[in-house]
């Protein structure tokens, strides 16, 4: 079997230094490399690039201040730290991390329409993601302003070991889709331990958080996975009883999602600079 060959986030950003020739579209996470890459690939397909990653947002950083090149653009993720750059060769997101954008009834319906064997216009009309989100955006009211507040500011306050982590907390509950008050509330504790800190917490994000459409949107998609893809399980055997075999966990769940990223209107609009800026590579090398 052939070895496929595998680049750090360092020897990333050096190929940025030193193949000036190639042209690079920089992604945070490992894992975003191949969603990033296949939504390029439907918008920008006669051109040829590489998606690569930095591991987060400070090599970004560092290579915008002390390096000019413009073979190569960067998408960053909205989430919770704050960017504070502004530079042409940078694509934000508006939305906490890209996988924030399965929560889209586009995408969800062109999966859905497999499943249920029908075309994508009667997929849309039978899944309706309201419940979810009304329920959903209801349960992280409080839990996203303590999220905010221990991540741009409590966390600086204490030493490494008494850090806490958080994304991969799990808040469903039991059987359900829907998001556990209990779970939700034992993470605030551990994060903000007393009604002072949650206070803080509040203020803090009324004076700093900057919401861009729906409160969901700004929430860490990974935190809701399980959620999601309970919650289309569910109705995907509502609308068709036959279906139990599709979307039995959150890999299958992502997997079927990934395939169809790129029909996200949303997520082509935040894209929108990046394949312009390969539609302007192209059109130089030719």
């Amino acid at each position: 079997m052939t070895t496929i060959r595998a680049f750090s986030a360092e020897e990333n950003m050096r190929r940025l230094k030193m193949q000036k020739s190639l042209t690079f579209i920089v992604v945070e996470g490992i894992d975003d490399v191949p969603l990033y890459e296949s939504c390029l690939m439907m918008e920008a397909k006669a051109v040829d690039f590489d998606v690569i990653y930095s591991g987060g947002k400070k090599p970004i950083r560092e290579f915008l201040a002390s390096n000019k090149s413009t073979n190569a653009m960067f998408i960053v993720d909205k989430d919770f730290d704050d960017f504070t750059v502004t530079d042409s060769r940078v694509a934000a997101l508006d939305r906490y991390s890209i996988e924030n954008y399965f929560i889209c009834e586009e995408v969800i319906s062109h999966s859905v329409k497999f499943a249920i064997s029908c075309k994508f216009r009667d997929a849309i009309e039978a899944f309706d993601l309201t419940e979810f989100t009304e329920k959903t955006t209801r349960a992280i009211e409080t839990l996203i302003k303590v999220l905010f507040y221990y991540q741009r500011h409590a966390v600086h306050l204490v030493d490494s070991a008494s850090k806490q982590s958080w994304s991969d907390e799990f808040l469903c509950g039991n059987n359900t889709w829907e998001l556990s008050s209990d779970q939700i509330n034992a993470l605030i504790t551990k994060l903000a331990p007393t009604a002072r800190d949650v206070a803080d917490a509040e203020a803090y994000y009324v004076r700093h958080f900057k919401c861009s459409g729906a409160l969901i949107n700004s929430f860490p998609g990974k935190m809701l996975k399980t959620s999601l893809q309970r919650y289309i399980r569910q109705q995907v055997i509502q609308i068709k009883p036959g279906a139990k075999g599709k979307y039995n966990n959150v890999e299958d769940m992502r997997a079927l999602l990934s395939s169809v990223l790129h029909h996200s209107s949303s997520l082509k609009s935040a894209l929108r600079s990046v394949v312009d800026f390969l539609a302007s590579r192209n059109l130089g090398a030719s």
